[in-house]
């Protein structure tokens, strides 16, 4: 294809790749033949795959160019503080020689939602809003960044192409044999299924997976991916539909308590299984030994996930010994923090020797 067409027709999917995957239903076909419905399938796949990757490869600098305009750039010196450290930090892990191309760049935005996205070119947007949710926590923010780098370097909007295009063309030949606007309805929905339980839901399944390694691999807390669910969680809810509504506006994400339990079963892998959180108790070689009480900008069972972070990161190895002190106020083992006490929490002196008997029993 003529690099001239594909320069003109791009800017129609410079801003709309989320569209494109998640409303991508060809409308009903009327008197179509099998043969044309089957050829115009197959170049409407190729069209699409070398639009999308030409404008991947080479249009880098006028998606973001694009995606800034659409959204606006935010200002907020915090927030891109935060950014540039966290996304410096991942990369300079998962890409330590700088080989990945396009380079990923980066920029916050104006929308006050809870949202992040990796776009065409590697392009990657987080909203305002996602950073005062979370209050710039710079471990929970990098663990949402991870999963949309992998995103990115799965390339999650071109692999999933010819599931999409293939939905398509069975919609539309079923269109073509049974026409009308309950067909039209019904096709619809099943489209709508198809697509979140066999293109995107595995693919946001796959980014999370990778996204505890990732994340964890660059130092930050392992309890701070199920910390951001069990916030979500409290402060928003479940996310997940009744069988009705699950027909009609089909999950293509892994609900807010699947990711909590989802990212505490890991962080409990990570510790050798050692470590866990339940209920908001943080267990030691499976017996109680703290349940945090909210403090500072984190809930209480968020607070609950990074304890139990901090002491995977310990824990997951075998020294000779672990003892446990109080410093400045400060419960530390092996010279690392683990809690801070607050006057809401357990007598400090009696979390430290309990933790002692813990570790060393």
């Amino acid at each position: 294809m003529a690099k001239k067409i594909l320069q003109s027709k791009v800017t129609l999917l410079l801003f709309t790749v989320t569209f494109i995957f998640n409303t991508f239903v060809l409308m009903p076909v009327t008197h179509a033949s099998l043969r044309n419905i089957l050829i115009g399938g197959v170049v409407e796949y190729f069209y699409l795959r070398e639009s999308l990757l030409y404008a991947h490869n080479k249009q880098s600098n006028q998606i973001m160019s694009g995606y800034k305009k659409e959204y606006g750039e935010n200002s907020d010196d915090r927030a891109n503080e935060v950014l540039d450290s966290v996304m410096h930090r991942l990369l300079k892990s998962i890409d330590p020689e700088e080989k990945i191309k396009p380079k990923f760049s980066w920029f916050v935005n104006n929308q006050t939602t809870f949202n992040a996205f990796c776009g065409l070119g590697h392009n990657v947007s987080v909203n305002i809003g996602l950073f005062h949710y979370l209050n710039y926590n710079e471990d929970e923010i990098a663990f949402v960044l991870a999963h949309e780098l992998v995103h990115g370097m799965k390339l999650h909007s071109l692999s999933s192409l010819p599931k999409l295009v293939s939905f398509n063309v069975v919609q539309a030949l079923y269109l073509e044999k049974n026409p009308g606007t309950i067909s039209y309805i019904t096709s619809y929905i099943i489209n709508r299924n198809l697509v979140a339980t066999y293109a995107t839901l595995p693919q946001e399944k796959e980014a999370d997976a990778n996204s505890f390694s990732y994340a964890v691999d660059a130092g930050f807390n392992p309890g701070a991916g199920a910390a951001i669910w069990s916030r979500v969680t409290a402060k928003s809810g479940d996310n997940g539909h009744n069988s009705f509504e699950n027909v009609i506006n089909p999950n293509d994400h892994p609900t807010n308590k699947q990711r909590v339990e989802y990212f505490a079963k890991r962080l409990e892998e990570y510790s050798n299984n050692k470590v866990k959180v339940s209920k908001g108790t943080v267990y030691i070689n499976g017996k109680v030994w703290v349940t945090p009480a909210a403090a500072g900008d984190l809930l209480a069972e968020e607070r609950a996930y990074f304890v139990a972070g901090n002491l995977a990161t310990i824990l997951r190895t075998a020294p000779s010994g672990y003892q446990a002190e109080l410093i400045d106020g400060v419960i530390r083992l092996n010279d690392k923090t683990i809690m801070t006490p607050t006057d809401s929490d357990q007598n400090a002196d009696e979390l430290v020797a309990a933790l002692n008997n813990l570790v060393n029993s």
